[in-house]
């Protein structure tokens, strides 16, 4: 008796499960998918972000007198990632509901 209330609970299971998961594949993506140039200007512009952050944080180290300067440098520059993480999971992620497709490379054939 148990191994058929088990059977019956997997296949109901299944029965429902399945056509969830085919609704989610069949719907098309919200909202149009970046063009190449889009793509490239945003990635540009999180790298100078990027790169103006770990300026910003050279320049404090230099300037640093003390440990606890250098501490400092560093706990300043950890909030700001941690800011644009923050940002980041806001948007999805990438190639999440408001991010960006990973780029993906061509083959390399052989």
């Amino acid at each position: 008796m148990k191994k058929a209330v088990i059977a019956g609970a997997a296949l109901l299971t299944l029965v429902f499960a399945v056509p969830a998961f085919a609704v989610d594949i069949s719907q098309p993506q919200k909202g149009i998918a970046p063009s190449f140039d889009q793509m490239k200007a945003d990635r540009m512009k999180k790298i100078d972000e990027r790169m103006t952050s770990l300026q910003e944080e050279k320049a404090c180290v230099q300037a640093a007198k003390t440990q606890d300067d250098l501490k400092a440098c560093w706990v300043k520059h950890k909030d700001e990632m941690k800011e644009h993480r923050g940002d980041m999971k806001m948007k999805g992620g990438p190639g999440g509901p408001g991010g960006q497709m990973p780029m993906q490379m061509p083959p390399q054939g052989k």
